[in-house]
Formats: structure tokens, C-alpha cells, sequence
């Protein structure tokens, strides 16, 4: 019963991509790190799984977030997208609350320093407010391919959201130290 996002984005009659995102996922198991091992269990262990597949165009950058955990009770995932559906007339961006998807329609402004990372990240809905988010990093992962023709950037940050956002019904949820991520990919 656990709904989840899927949604393919056109950018031509021959550029597209399918991506389905599942997160809010309740994971139980271990991860072992030398001798130590590292429980997942319980009301905060989530986990997030990414498909896709399509043909893109040579130059594209996007943002990514995503986060899952409970919040006042509710369990929530984010699922935030930006940049690459740009004038498509789709998005990426849903809310999963206690397994129900409510979809967010439109573009949100992703508000970030190119120059510092971590600096607190903010992710606004302009036109229904639905979304007014901070997000805080407290680890930053860069990775970088240069092959030839073919190169990619990317600052995936680690953290925590805070803020509100509306479900369908125009409820608001509380957001405080929800883990998750945000990313810029180019």
C-alpha cells in the first residue's frame, strides 16, 4: 500500500527519461565496518531507491533531495527535483505521508551558494508555497568524471530539513531534523 513517484520527462520525440522514485522505504538489517556493526531498525531507518532510464540530452544539470523519517508523529518522505525538468510541464517533486504520494506540480527555487556548499541550501514552492524548506549539510561528497567528451560534477551534501510543507489537502506538516539529502549534479 506504500504509493511512490514515477514520471517520465520529455524533452523531445527522442529525449526522455523514466525515473521512479521510491523512498520513505522502512529498512531493518545491519551493516558490519570492521568489528563494528551498525543497527538499522526502528522509526528512523529509511531507505531510498533511484531508477531511471532514457536517452539524455549532452548537457544537463539537476538538483536532487530527498528525505524520510517522522515528523510530529507522520511518517514523511521529500522527494525534491529541480533544474533538469525545467519547461517540460512535469516534475519530480512529491511528498510520501504515512505511504501516500501527494504530488507537487510545479518548479521549486532551489537556493544554494555555488561557492560554499554548506551553507544552509533553501527549497521554496513560489506560487502555491507548499514547500518552504531549509536545509542544513553537515558533509559534503564531491565526485567528478573527466572522459573526454563525457564529464560530470557533483556536490551531493548530507543533513537535515526544517521548514513545512502542504499535503494535498492543504495540511501542514512540521519539519524538524528530517535526515536526508540535497545535490547539484552537472
Amino acid at each position: 500500500g506504500h504509493e511512490t513517484l514515477n514520471v517520465v520527462i520529455p524533452w523531445s520525440p527522442r529525449q526522455f527519461q523514466f525515473t521512479a522514485k521510491h523512498n520513505t522505504l522502512p529498512v531493518r538489517g545491519g551493516l558490519r565496518v570492521g568489528g563494528r556493526e551498525i543497527a538499522f531498525e526502528g522509526p528512523q531507518s529509511y531507505a531510498c531507491l533511484d531508477f531511471g532510464r532514457g536517452i539524455w540530452p549532452r548537457r544537463c544539470t539537476w538538483n536532487w533531495g530527498s528525505a524520510a523519517g517522522v515528523c510530529a508523529g507522520r511518517t514523511l518522505g521529500l522527494n525534491l527535483g529541480g533544474q533538469w525538468t525545467r519547461g517540460t510541464g512535469m516534475t519530480e517533486n512529491a511528498l510520501c505521508v504515512d505511504g501516500r504520494l501527494h504530488k507537487l506540480g510545479e518548479e521549486l527555487a532551489w537556493n544554494y551558494d555555488r561557492a560554499d556548499f554548506m551553507q544552509p541550501w533553501r527549497i521554496e514552492a513560489p506560487a502555491s508555497n507548499r514547500v518552504q524548506l531549509v536545509f542544513r549539510p553537515v558533509l559534503e561528497r564531491i565526485a567528478a568524471t573527466n572522459a573526454g567528451p563525457v564529464r560530470s560534477r557533483v556536490h551531493q551534501l548530507f543533513g537535515h530539513y526544517e521548514g513545512f510543507v502542504l499535503d494535498d489537502a492543504g495540511a501542514r506538516l512540521r519539519v524538524e531534523a528530517l535526515p536526508g539529502w540535497a545535490e547539484e549534479h552537472v
